[in-house]
């Protein structure tokens, strides 16, 4: 095959004009794909200064190096901009959205401009065409998805946003794979789209990628298989496995992270989805774990409602942190954020605020809602309220961070966030460096930039030497294995595959072995670990450039009293901001959390030194 390169096609709403850029083999060396690509072109073209929300800032669409490609797991696309929280912007989704855009023979979009009035975008090979979407403005993702695919191509994959993402909620995300709905979630991409009166994009494609050895990629599969066995529970309940097992823990957030036990745990737990409402198990794109499933409930009063299983999250998000165990309502809730295109995850620690925040009269009225612990019905309304920006919705549609202001500074304490984005579905109690990934990563209180708490918890990463389960309480060390799990993380996003092949133990000869066999490069592990540091670091000098320094890399105060409970909250303090400084000084950051210049000389990264320096 001739030398590998990304063709990406570029998009301006305002003009109505398109053309085709080429990104060389030299930048693919350094950056992969995915979120690492669309880093460096938003560095690299863009004013980082622009509102979120501007015509001139773009949204980009980037699949990785491996999405389409027959590898295991090699599915995920990664959409990136300015957040409307103010930093850096992205989103991960699996499925077959990414592949599909991919066949096109286009690596990735990048979107720019407003359209005069709502529009959808229809990639093909050929390229795309811009198409009136009026009619579809105001309706949910599914029967968007649904009448785009009957005016397209019944084969065509839909990347599409709700009502929440035209009313420019700050928790707006992109949904593809309609009621099957893989979710770019987090960070709110889909008040961007909206933003730009964009309300889907629709992708064919005819072509498949080349590869350099085509017989490395076909042994993936069968050199893979034998780590199957370490994902079992995926395959067989999804995330929601992990309900039962976080509770027993203590890891499971309860009532707002106010308690660690509950006995509706069991309720709501994926072996008790899968016995009473499973229809199928389904998978991505090139994906043998298939940890997607399919529900239906039958009776009562959610009857007739057909879509995803809830994952883990969202069960722990719209369950057990609002002490909802009644898992027919938490399947009809996660099919309604899905279609008014809200994150589920930042949806359900909203919710929990407002309860909170209405039990304690820090709420005053709720548009006649009664919002106590556990009422699904109020649950319901609110959320319907959030995702279309009404009433008491409009209070907390743009996350919790708003809603504080909103609501007076005590209510602070328990708004729980990180850079305005809120906090993950786990308590960090037994897994304390969660809480540093929490703080420290580039888009806000993401579990899954880091995921350290796995390393924690016992999941080995042998190339760094963490083999075996560590104290999970104590601070020490956690600085470094968090930084060290935060490149390889960006790894994943640039590759574009699913981050449980972490769980089933894939290793750097593997991932190595298949870039080669796509590629024809010769990476070594020393080399995997580069690209991801440096990845990490160029999100970090956006931030930075963002004013995002050490004093938003913070945690609420409840958060930091679960660190150590029971325990004055100066413990919890302590131990976070020792397990910072010894993260800041490993990454060879300054204590404002500012990368330092030989850092990011030593990376390839002038450029982005420069600006840090003019900043």
């Amino acid at each position: 095959m001739d030398k590998i390169a990304y063709r990406i096609l570029e998009i301006d709403l305002s003009t109505r004009k398109t053309r085709v850029v080429e990104f060389s083999e030299q930048p693919l060396r350094k950056y992969f794909g995915g979120s690492g690509l669309a880093a460096s072109i938003l560095m690299d073209r863009f004013d980082s200064s622009v509102d979120a929300f501007h015509p001139d800032s773009p949204l980009i669409f980037m699949t990785g190096l491996f999405t389409g490609i027959p590898v295991p797991c090699g599915c995920r696309i990664s959409v990136c901009a300015k957040s409307p929280l103010g930093h850096w912007g992205e989103a991960n989704a699996g499925g077959h959205f990414g592949p599909e855009l991919k066949f096109t023979g286009f690596d990735g979009l990048i979107i720019t401009g407003r359209a005069k009035e709502p529009v959808y975008l229809w990639v093909t090979s050929a390229g795309a065409e811009i198409r009136t979407a009026a009619s579809l403005w105001g309706k949910g993702t599914f029967e968007a998805t649904a009448k785009l695919l009957e005016e397209t191509d019944p084969k065509a994959r839909v990347a599409a946003i709700g009502p929440a993402g035209e009313n420019l909620s700050f928790m707006a995300g992109v949904i593809t794979g309609g009621t099957e709905a893989r979710v770019m979630a987090r960070t709110g991409p889909g008040s961007v789209m909206g933003a730009k009166n964009l309300k889907a994009v629709v992708v064919r494609g005819d072509k498949r990628p080349e590869v350099a050895d085509s017989k490395i990629l076909q042994e993936a599969f069968r050199d893979f298989s034998p780590n199957l066995k370490f994902v079992e529970s995926l395959s067989k309940f999804g995330t929601a496995a992990l309900i039962e097992s976080k509770e027993a823990v203590g890891a499971l957030p309860i009532k707002n992270y106010l308690l660690s036990k509950w006995e509706g745990a069991k309720k709501i737990s994926g072996p008790t989805m899968v016995a009473e409402y499973l229809t199928n198990h389904y998978g991505c794109f090139s994906c043998p774990i298939r940890c997607g499933k399919d529900v239906k409930i039958t009776e009562g009063p959610y009857a007739g409602v057909v879509g995803h299983g809830p994952e883990y999250e969202t069960l722990a998000g719209l369950g057990s942190l609002l002490l909802n165990d009644d898992l027919k309502s938490i399947i009809t809730l996660n099919y309604l954020c899905n279609d008014l295109g809200l994150d589920t995850m930042s949806t359900g620690i909203a919710v929990g605020f407002a309860i909170e925040s209405f039990t304690r009269s820090f709420l005053k009225e709720a548009d006649g809602l009664d919002l106590q612990w556990g009422n699904a019905k109020a649950i319901f309304s609110l959320i319907e309220k959030i995702g279309r920006r009404q009433g008491v919705g409009a209070v907390f549609a743009d996350g919790v961070e708003k809603a504080a202001k909103a609501l007076g500074r005590e209510t602070e304490h328990f708004a729980l966030h990180s850079k305005g984005l809120e906090v993950s579905l786990s308590n960090p109690t037994p897994t304390v460096s969660l809480a540093l990934s929490w703080a420290t990563s580039n888009r806000g209180a993401c579990h899954l930039e880091g995921f350290s708490h796995q390393v924690e918890g016992g999941v080995p990463f042998p190339e760094m030497g963490y083999l075996k389960a560590m104290d999970g309480t104590s601070g020490e060390s956690k600085g470094q294995m968090t930084a060290l799990m935060q490149n390889y993380m960006a790894v994943f996003n640039a590759l574009g595959l699913c981050k449980f092949l972490f769980f089933a133990r894939v290793s750097h000869a593997a991932l190595s072995q298949w870039i080669k066999g796509l590629t024809g490069w010769e990476v070594t592990s020393a080399d995997l670990m580069e690209v991801g540091d440096r990845l990490y670091n160029l999100k970090r000098v956006y931030n930075v450039l963002m004013g995002a320094l050490s004093e938003k890399d913070t945690l609420p105060p409840r958060i930091l009293e679960v660190l150590r409970p029971g325990k004055p909250i100066s413990e919890g303090e302590k131990l976070f901001k020792d397990m910072r400084r010894e993260y800041y000084q490993f990454r060879g950051w300054d204590e404002k959390g500012i990368p330092k210049r030989e850092k990011l000389l030593a990376l390839g990264l002038e450029e982005a030194a420069n600006k840090i320096e003019k900043r």
